[in-house]
């Protein structure tokens, strides 16, 4: 595909599944192509409760990209691990030494092949990545270490784990559409790389996702990851408790975005105004105060909490924030800035997250391939003077682009013809055989006719017994009447 690197993504998360297309350009990533399809509860908490369901929007995600592509096929794509059963567990590596002794790049890497050994996965859980924490020399925080002498070195790290049988479903959902999954990355950690500044995560924060089903609670600090926990909560729990008052889904989500918290209702609205705020209260409350509950236990000291993810776009929620958490600084960014070059026509609005926008930038490996036909000559074609030309284009000049029901059929076409030349093998060979048994068995015959039993053998040397007795007295009687008659 010459030098163009195709980068293709797709994100499942409870509301919906994304993906996009994009090349790396020196402006930043530029996109190619953009796709979404609503979730309708076969993805529930960030886990895959269908897989024909989800591997069927998989399939309406690559064919709704592929169709904005010209003459390109999406073969892998690159994908965000999130959802309830993601976690992080903290660990600790020590290593001691008799006198001082120079830390070098190999006492790193042995720290590291000992966490690898010694951590302990809680049973049906992965570990899918290890975070560097920190090292400490003699018990002092030493971020690098490389080259200082010590008599002690402890090394700390973050397990990010989750459960085996979640990434089970999620690749028998990629494998059953035929889509190859190139890598994986934690949409919590994409999230904070680019809402996150360097300051923010030395200095000490918290990054809050609220999804539809879930609240993603990250805590950063000196510059590392240093706590990841998800709640089974979300704003859904908003919308499913606004349609206990006898609405529709639609109204519901309608309600809670644009009236929000602590909005005068307009007349003849479904549901009136205090209503609405105790619901929003309840649910809201409940989930921040979780969030700070898991700020507090991670041991961290954090002033500033920054939410993003759909339920950060609950209207008036900084009301909720400054009434539950107020002695947190919280920023809200609901719709984070990228920094997007699409194609003419491609939609962009309401698709990208930053986990899907991290994961186009995260990406390095092509992801597509060029679809290629041949062109056939033209059988009639004839100069001027009506003479039969045959075509002088080279096999390159013939390459054209195929179709994709083209390329399927010609696929189909040569599989058939290899099936048909595998049965024509096996048929000549089982001829082989039985023409080979043939001969052997005429073989045998041959040999038996040939070659007399036993019986025929005894009986053949009697007869020659016989004869010869019979012969020497003939030949006696011969001489007894020629004797007579002298």
């Amino acid at each position: 595909m010459g030098s163009t690197n195709y980068i293709a993504a797709i994100e499942l998360s409870s509301s919906k599944v994304s993906g996009a297309v994009g090349i790396e350009t020196y402006d930043g990533i530029k996109i190619l192509a953009t796709a979404s399809t609503p979730v309708d509860r076969f993805i529930s908490k960030g886990v895959v409760r269908n897989v024909d369901e989800t591997s069927k929007a998989i399939n309406c995600i690559i064919n709704s990209l592929e169709a904005s592509l010209e003459n390109v096929e999406i073969k892998r794509v690159y994908i965000s691990y999130a959802g309830l059963t993601v976690h992080s567990i903290p660990s600790k590596v020590t290593m001691g030494f008799e006198e001082y002794t120079k830390i070098t790049q190999d006492t790193i890497n042995d720290l590291a092949i000992e966490n690898d050994e010694t951590f302990q996965c809680p049973a049906g859980y992965k570990r899918v990545s290890v975070i560097n924490q920190e090292y400490r020399l003699d018990g002092k925080v030493d971020n690098n270490p490389i080259g200082a002498p010590t008599r002690l070195i402890e090394g700390n790290y973050l397990n990010i784990v989750v459960k085996e049988q979640y990434f089970k479903q999620l690749n028998e959902c990629f494998a059953q559409a035929n889509i190859k999954i190139e890598d994986s990355f934690s949409a919590a950690r994409m999230d904070a790389e680019i809402l996150l500044g360097k300051d923010a995560r030395r200095n000490g924060c918290a990054l809050v996702n609220i999804g539809a089903d879930t609240t993603t609670i990250a805590v950063y600090n000196n510059d590392a990851l240093r706590m990841l926990t998800v709640l089974p909560l979300g704003s859904h729990n908003i919308t499913m408790d606004l349609c206990a008052e006898h609405i529709s889904l639609d109204e519901a989500e309608e309600i809670k975005i644009t009236r929000g918290y602590k909005s005068p209702g307009k007349e003849k609205e479904p549901i009136d105004t205090e209503t609405v705020n105790n619901i929003i209260n309840a649910r809201m409350s409940e989930i921040l105060q979780n969030v700070k509950y898991q700020i507090e236990e991670s041991g961290e000291l954090i002033g500033h909490i920054i939410f993003t993810g759909g339920g950060s776009k609950l209207k008036n929620i900084d009301l909720l924030l400054e009434e539950f958490l107020p002695n947190f600084r919280t920023e809200v960014i609901p719709e984070p800035h990228f920094s997007l070059v699409g194609n003419s026509g491609v939609n962009m609005h309401g698709i990208f997250t930053t986990a899907l926008y991290g994961l186009l930038k995260q990406g390095k490996e092509n992801c597509c391939e060029e679809i290629v036909r041949t062109v056939p000559e033209n059988p009639f074609a004839q100069d001027l003077f009506g003479n039969s030309l045959e075509s002088t284009t080279n096999e390159e000049s013939k390459e054209k682009m195929l179709s994709k029901e083209e390329k399927k059929k010609l696929e189909k076409e040569e599989k058939e013809r290899k099936k048909e030349e595998e049965r024509l093998k096996k048929e000549e060979e089982r001829k082989k055989k039985e023409e080979e048994k043939e001969r052997i068995r005429k073989l045998k015959e041959e040999q038996k006719k040939n070659s007399p039993g036993i019986w025929d053998t005894l009986y053949g040397k009697f007869n020659k017994v016989t004869k010869n007795f019979i012969d020497n007295v003939t030949d006696e009687e011969k001489e007894e009447d020629y004797d007579d008659e002298n």
